[in-house]
């Protein structure tokens, strides 16, 4: 478990499963920190340098996106049971 901030809170996460729960201040004492990167060997990733205001377009033309797939799903369903129905209707 390492020690994250989330919504301004600090948290224990698990870094296989993603579990979380809170920090005590017993657990805070428990964790030291031995060794610290510089900023320059850092690497940081598109998510965290990106803006908000980017995630939010990218968030929704994703919803866009997938209302026009469940859109033509949902068309090719109907087709299918109107081609069914008239097969039946012909018999």
């Amino acid at each position: 478990m390492l020690p994250t901030k989330k919504d301004g809170k600090e948290i224990l996460r698990c870094t296989k499963c993603g579990y979380e729960m809170p920090l005590t201040e017993k657990e805070k004492k428990e964790y030291n920190v031995k060794e610290q990167k510089d900023k320059s060997a850092r690497v940081l990733t598109t998510s965290l340098v990106s803006e908000k205001g980017e995630r939010k377009l990218e968030e929704e033309q994703l919803e866009q996106e997938r209302e026009e797939y469940y859109k033509e799903v949902g068309l090719e369903l109907l087709q299918e049971e109107l081609g069914e129905e008239s097969e039946s209707d012909e018999e």
